[in-house]
């Protein structure tokens, strides 16, 4: 049983985050790694040089062989608070992505099945390329999305809270028990990966993992080069492309959305472990 006294406000769980990034940035520097701030942490960097007000957590985002790299060595170089983890080194994850995390603490997702070394995070998300072709895209799109679905229905405490259908719900009960039995997510997400990384070296990349599905395809020019930009008083790597990628995500990204939409994404709780 967790005390409540040991819980983590916002503020505390920020200044944590920003610990993370800080050790990421040190660690990519010695490996020559290169990452860039991504999705609403690089919208918060250019729009407020930071959060974005209501937000609460940080993604980044690197080449896929910058990715390996860091897969490689973080957890080598990087100091006693902090850990990567990823379905490879750790038995109970489901993201097709890496996290790292900070070790002191443990984060609880109310909505998901819990990760036991699951603990204030980054997000770290490959950068793959795909085909030039529109068509081969949208296919590879489409695969990735509709395997990907059976992560996301197994992640949840409750399926039922998100399927309405009874036949549906059925159904889906049945797969689940099939996929908990032969222990199928670690060969899921090794699926994932395969698709992901198929392609070298074409015109076209994207956060394959990432949320925002065809959106997230952009020219490989866009992250050949880089800008700083500022982020809660450090400086980070966006993509020299970001204008266009946050103009493609967001729309008019300038501009504020309206007050209803200005709310915290996440339904966790953190405690210190």
């Amino acid at each position: 049983m967790i005390s409540s006294n040991m819980k983590l406000s916002l503020d505390e769980q920020k200044n944590i985050q920003q610990e993370l990034l800080k050790e990421i940035k040190r660690v990519c520097e010695i490996h020559n790694i290169t990452f860039f701030l991504g999705g609403g942490t690089l919208l918060g960097a250019i729009r407020h040089k930071g959060y974005i007000p209501w937000d609460d957590d940080i993604d980044i985002m690197m080449p896929r062989k910058d990715y390996e790299n860091l897969l490689n060595n973080f957890n080598i170089e990087c100091n006693d608070n902090c850990k990567l983890i990823n379905y490879i080194n750790t038995h109970d994850y489901y993201y097709p992505f890496a996290k790292i995390v900070n070790t002191k603490t443990i984060l609880i997702e109310n909505e998901y099945k819990q990760i036991k070394d699951m603990g204030v995070y980054i997000d770290v998300f490959p950068i793959d390329f795909l085909p030039d072709n529109e068509k081969k895209i949208k296919k590879i799109m489409k695969k990735y999305r509709r395997i990907y679905k059976l992560i996301y229905m197994y992640q949840y405490n409750n399926i039922s809270d998100v399927t309405e259908n009874k036949v549906k719900l059925f159904l889906k009960k049945i797969l689940l028990m099939i996929i908990k039995k032969f222990k199928l997510i670690p060969k899921i997400l090794k699926y994932l990966d395969n698709i992901a990384i198929k392609y070298k070296n074409t015109k076209k990349v994207a956060c394959i993992s990432g949320r925002y599905a065809e959106k997230e395809v952009m020219p490989s020019s866009y992250i050949e080069d880089y800008t700083l930009v500022d982020f809660e008083g450090e400086k980070y790597k966006a993509p020299i492309g970001y204008d266009e990628y946050l103009t493609k995500h967001y729309g008019d990204y300038m501009k504020l959305p309206p007050k209803e939409k200005q709310i915290k994404e996440h339904d966790n709780e953190v405690y210190w472990r």
